[in-house]
Protein backbone atom coordinates (compact mmCIF):
# COMPACT_ATOMS: atom_id res chain seq x y z
CA UNK A 1 0.00 0.00 0.00
CA UNK A 2 1.21 3.77 -0.77
CA UNK A 3 2.90 5.17 2.17
CA UNK A 4 3.12 8.96 2.75
CA UNK A 5 5.32 11.04 5.03
CA UNK A 6 5.93 14.19 6.04
CA UNK A 7 9.91 15.49 6.16
CA UNK A 8 9.93 18.83 8.24
CA UNK A 9 13.44 19.76 9.71
CA UNK A 10 14.07 19.77 13.36
CA UNK A 11 14.40 23.78 13.67
CA UNK A 12 10.70 23.66 13.25
CA UNK A 13 9.30 22.08 16.46
CA UNK A 14 5.73 23.35 16.03
CA UNK A 15 5.50 22.39 12.97
CA UNK A 16 6.93 19.06 13.60
CA UNK A 17 4.13 18.86 16.54
CA UNK A 18 1.00 20.16 15.11
CA UNK A 19 1.48 17.84 11.58
CA UNK A 20 1.82 14.92 14.17
CA UNK A 21 -1.19 15.91 15.87
CA UNK A 22 -2.83 15.75 12.65
CA UNK A 23 -1.72 12.58 11.42
CA UNK A 24 -2.94 11.00 14.53
CA UNK A 25 -5.51 7.99 13.66
CA UNK A 26 -3.96 7.82 9.66
CA UNK A 27 -1.93 4.70 9.77
CA UNK A 28 -0.32 5.19 6.43
CA UNK A 29 0.90 8.68 6.83
CA UNK A 30 3.61 9.45 9.44
CA UNK A 31 5.88 13.01 10.07
CA UNK A 32 9.47 12.36 10.24
CA UNK A 33 12.04 15.08 11.54
CA UNK A 34 15.22 15.80 9.58
CA UNK A 35 18.44 17.06 10.41
CA UNK A 36 18.33 20.75 9.36
CA UNK A 37 21.15 21.21 6.42
CA UNK A 38 21.70 22.26 3.25
CA UNK A 39 20.52 21.00 0.68
CA UNK A 40 17.83 18.74 2.76
CA UNK A 41 14.72 19.50 0.24
CA UNK A 42 16.92 18.20 -2.70
CA UNK A 43 14.23 15.52 -4.08
CA UNK A 44 17.45 12.82 -4.29
CA UNK A 45 18.44 13.91 -0.71
CA UNK A 46 15.26 13.96 0.83
CA UNK A 47 14.26 10.35 -0.43
CA UNK A 48 17.53 9.13 0.92
CA UNK A 49 17.11 10.90 4.30
CA UNK A 50 14.07 9.22 4.47
CA UNK A 51 13.44 5.76 2.54
CA UNK A 52 17.13 5.21 2.23
CA UNK A 53 16.75 4.46 -1.32
CA UNK A 54 19.51 6.20 -3.98
CA UNK A 55 18.15 7.32 -7.25
CA UNK A 56 20.52 6.28 -9.67
CA UNK A 57 21.98 9.44 -12.56
CA UNK A 58 19.80 10.79 -14.90
CA UNK A 59 16.98 8.56 -13.05
CA UNK A 60 13.48 10.21 -11.62
CA UNK A 61 12.36 10.08 -8.14
CA UNK A 62 9.70 7.34 -9.92
CA UNK A 63 12.45 4.82 -10.56
CA UNK A 64 13.16 4.79 -6.54
CA UNK A 65 9.29 4.59 -6.22
CA UNK A 66 8.83 7.78 -4.33
CA UNK A 67 7.12 10.67 -5.44
CA UNK A 68 7.95 14.19 -3.83
CA UNK A 69 6.20 16.93 -3.59
CA UNK A 70 6.36 20.09 -1.58
CA UNK A 71 4.05 21.99 0.94
CA UNK A 72 3.13 24.22 -1.74
CA UNK A 73 2.18 21.94 -4.00
CA UNK A 74 0.31 20.01 -2.33
CA UNK A 75 -1.85 22.93 -1.30
CA UNK A 76 -2.21 23.63 -5.31
CA UNK A 77 -3.39 20.19 -5.93
CA UNK A 78 -5.95 19.74 -3.12
CA UNK A 79 -7.70 23.14 -4.03
CA UNK A 80 -7.30 22.05 -8.08
CA UNK A 81 -8.95 18.28 -6.91
CA UNK A 82 -11.73 18.98 -4.01
CA UNK A 83 -12.44 23.25 -5.28
CA UNK A 84 -11.90 23.59 -8.98
CA UNK A 85 -9.68 26.51 -8.03
CA UNK A 86 -6.45 26.83 -10.57
CA UNK A 87 -2.83 27.75 -8.93
CA UNK A 88 -3.22 31.93 -8.57
CA UNK A 89 -1.04 32.70 -5.53
CA UNK A 90 2.66 32.61 -4.47
CA UNK A 91 4.23 33.17 -0.77
CA UNK A 92 7.01 34.75 -1.78
CA UNK A 93 9.61 36.22 0.73
CA UNK A 94 10.88 39.54 -0.17
CA UNK A 95 14.43 40.34 2.33
CA UNK A 96 17.60 41.75 2.38
CA UNK A 97 18.66 45.49 4.32
CA UNK A 98 17.76 46.87 0.53
CA UNK A 99 14.04 46.55 1.44
CA UNK A 100 12.00 48.93 3.79
CA UNK A 101 9.58 46.30 5.18
CA UNK A 102 10.98 42.68 4.43
CA UNK A 103 8.46 39.81 4.83
CA UNK A 104 6.26 36.63 3.39
CA UNK A 105 3.73 38.07 1.23
CA UNK A 106 0.73 36.04 -0.55
CA UNK A 107 1.06 37.37 -4.38
CA UNK A 108 -0.96 36.84 -7.92
CA UNK A 109 0.86 34.97 -10.12
CA UNK A 110 1.62 37.38 -12.64
CA UNK A 111 1.90 40.15 -10.64
CA UNK A 112 5.36 42.29 -11.61
CA UNK A 113 8.01 41.87 -8.95
CA UNK A 114 7.87 46.10 -9.71
CA UNK A 115 4.59 46.29 -8.23
CA UNK A 116 4.86 43.99 -5.45
CA UNK A 117 8.53 46.49 -4.28
CA UNK A 118 5.80 49.51 -4.88
CA UNK A 119 3.05 47.83 -3.33
CA UNK A 120 5.45 46.90 0.25
CA UNK A 121 6.95 50.23 0.72
CA UNK A 122 9.81 50.21 -1.75
CA UNK A 123 13.44 50.65 -1.32
CA UNK A 124 15.43 51.44 1.54
CA UNK A 125 16.60 55.00 0.19
CA UNK A 126 19.45 55.59 2.77
CA UNK A 127 21.09 52.18 1.15
CA UNK A 128 19.54 50.93 -1.57
CA UNK A 129 20.08 47.45 -3.27
CA UNK A 130 22.42 47.11 -5.47
CA UNK A 131 22.00 43.40 -6.56
CA UNK A 132 18.54 41.75 -7.12
CA UNK A 133 18.41 37.88 -7.28
CA UNK A 134 15.06 35.54 -7.50
CA UNK A 135 15.00 32.98 -5.02
CA UNK A 136 17.60 32.45 -2.28
CA UNK A 137 20.68 33.69 -2.13
CA UNK A 138 22.85 29.74 -3.02
CA UNK A 139 20.91 29.06 -6.30
CA UNK A 140 18.62 32.36 -7.28
CA UNK A 141 19.30 34.13 -10.52
CA UNK A 142 20.84 37.70 -10.06
CA UNK A 143 17.83 39.86 -12.00
CA UNK A 144 18.40 43.34 -13.74
CA UNK A 145 15.32 44.61 -13.57
CA UNK A 146 12.19 44.24 -11.53
CA UNK A 147 10.24 44.53 -14.99
CA UNK A 148 9.33 40.68 -14.97
CA UNK A 149 6.16 38.68 -13.81
CA UNK A 150 5.89 36.28 -10.81
CA UNK A 151 5.40 32.96 -11.88
CA UNK A 152 4.47 29.33 -10.40
CA UNK A 153 8.16 29.22 -8.79
CA UNK A 154 8.82 32.30 -8.04
CA UNK A 155 9.89 31.90 -4.18
CA UNK A 156 11.50 35.25 -3.38
CA UNK A 157 13.70 38.18 -3.88
CA UNK A 158 16.59 39.44 -2.37
CA UNK A 159 17.50 42.84 -2.17
CA UNK A 160 20.88 43.23 -1.25
CA UNK A 161 22.96 46.29 -0.48
CA UNK A 162 26.87 47.18 -1.35
CA UNK A 163 27.62 45.25 1.60
CA UNK A 164 25.79 42.02 1.61
CA UNK A 165 26.60 41.61 -2.57
CA UNK A 166 30.17 42.34 -2.41
CA UNK A 167 32.01 39.13 -3.75
CA UNK A 168 35.93 38.76 -3.51
CA UNK A 169 38.00 38.48 -6.42
CA UNK A 170 38.04 35.04 -7.86
CA UNK A 171 42.09 33.27 -7.67
CA UNK A 172 43.55 30.90 -8.70
CA UNK A 173 42.31 27.02 -7.29
CA UNK A 174 44.75 25.55 -4.46
CA UNK A 175 43.49 22.09 -5.20
CA UNK A 176 42.10 22.28 -1.08
CA UNK A 177 39.22 19.77 -2.04
CA UNK A 178 36.95 21.77 -0.19
CA UNK A 179 34.13 21.82 -2.97
CA UNK A 180 34.20 17.90 -3.30
CA UNK A 181 34.17 17.60 0.31
CA UNK A 182 31.02 19.82 0.49
CA UNK A 183 28.80 18.47 -2.98
CA UNK A 184 26.37 16.88 -1.76
CA UNK A 185 25.98 14.55 -5.38
CA UNK A 186 29.47 13.58 -4.74
CA UNK A 187 31.01 15.45 -7.97
CA UNK A 188 34.80 17.52 -8.69
CA UNK A 189 33.10 20.45 -9.24
CA UNK A 190 36.70 22.02 -9.41
CA UNK A 191 37.73 19.40 -12.43
CA UNK A 192 34.14 20.13 -13.72
CA UNK A 193 34.93 24.02 -13.63
CA UNK A 194 37.68 23.23 -15.54
CA UNK A 195 36.18 21.50 -18.47
CA UNK A 196 33.73 24.41 -18.80
CA UNK A 197 35.91 27.18 -18.82
CA UNK A 198 37.88 24.82 -21.29
CA UNK A 199 34.68 24.50 -22.98
CA UNK A 200 35.23 20.81 -23.20
CA UNK A 201 31.68 19.44 -22.82
CA UNK A 202 32.35 15.92 -23.49
CA UNK A 203 34.70 15.64 -20.13
CA UNK A 204 31.86 17.40 -18.15
CA UNK A 205 29.40 14.80 -19.08
CA UNK A 206 31.75 11.98 -18.66
CA UNK A 207 32.38 13.65 -15.17
CA UNK A 208 28.64 13.81 -14.42
CA UNK A 209 28.26 17.46 -14.70
CA UNK A 210 24.31 16.94 -15.55
CA UNK A 211 23.83 15.47 -12.32
CA UNK A 212 24.82 18.95 -10.60
CA UNK A 213 21.74 19.89 -8.82
CA UNK A 214 23.49 23.84 -8.67
CA UNK A 215 22.73 24.23 -5.16
CA UNK A 216 26.01 26.57 -4.81
CA UNK A 217 27.33 24.71 -2.18
CA UNK A 218 30.74 24.32 -4.09
CA UNK A 219 31.29 28.14 -4.41
CA UNK A 220 30.36 28.88 -0.65
CA UNK A 221 32.97 26.74 0.48
CA UNK A 222 35.58 27.54 -2.00
CA UNK A 223 38.57 29.89 0.35
CA UNK A 224 39.86 30.74 -3.48
CA UNK A 225 36.41 31.92 -4.71
CA UNK A 226 36.13 30.45 -7.60
CA UNK A 227 32.75 30.58 -9.67
CA UNK A 228 32.11 27.14 -9.71
CA UNK A 229 28.56 27.09 -9.80
CA UNK A 230 28.10 29.52 -12.09
CA UNK A 231 30.49 28.25 -14.53
CA UNK A 232 28.99 24.37 -13.81
CA UNK A 233 25.43 25.90 -14.35
CA UNK A 234 26.47 27.70 -17.72
CA UNK A 235 27.53 24.52 -19.34
CA UNK A 236 25.12 21.87 -17.78
CA UNK A 237 22.53 24.24 -19.74
CA UNK A 238 24.39 23.66 -22.96
CA UNK A 239 24.93 20.28 -22.61
CA UNK A 240 21.12 19.34 -21.65
CA UNK A 241 20.64 21.52 -24.55
CA UNK A 242 22.91 19.47 -27.04
CA UNK A 243 21.26 16.17 -25.46
CA UNK A 244 17.73 17.09 -26.20
CA UNK A 245 18.65 18.36 -29.54
CA UNK A 246 20.26 14.90 -30.51
CA UNK A 247 17.28 13.35 -28.91
CA UNK A 248 15.03 15.27 -30.81
CA UNK A 249 16.99 14.52 -34.01
CA UNK A 250 17.08 10.57 -33.33
CA UNK A 251 13.30 10.93 -33.25
CA UNK A 252 12.83 12.82 -35.96
CA UNK A 253 15.09 10.16 -38.05
CA UNK A 254 13.02 7.21 -36.39
CA UNK A 255 9.96 8.48 -37.56
CA UNK A 256 11.37 9.24 -41.20
CA UNK A 257 12.88 5.75 -41.66
CA UNK A 258 9.27 4.51 -40.03
CA UNK A 259 7.12 6.42 -42.71
CA UNK A 260 9.78 5.54 -45.79
CA UNK A 261 8.82 1.58 -44.56
CA UNK A 262 5.56 2.19 -44.95
CA UNK A 263 5.34 3.89 -48.01
CA UNK A 264 7.38 0.68 -49.35
CA UNK A 265 4.50 -1.48 -48.62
Amino acid sequence: NAKGVIGIEMNKPEAIASMQKACEGIDNITVQPLVTKFPQGSEKHLIYAITKREVKSGALPASAGCIVDNVDTVVAIERAICKGRPLMRRIVTVSGKGIKNPGNYKIRIGMTLRDLVDEIGGFNEENPPVKLIAGGPMMGPTLYTLDVASVKTTSGLLCFTKDEAYIPEERNCIRCGKCVEHCPMGLMPFMLNAFAIKGDGEGFVKHHGLDCIECGSCSYECPAKRQLAQSIRATKKIEAGKKAAAAAAARAKAEAEKKAAEEKK
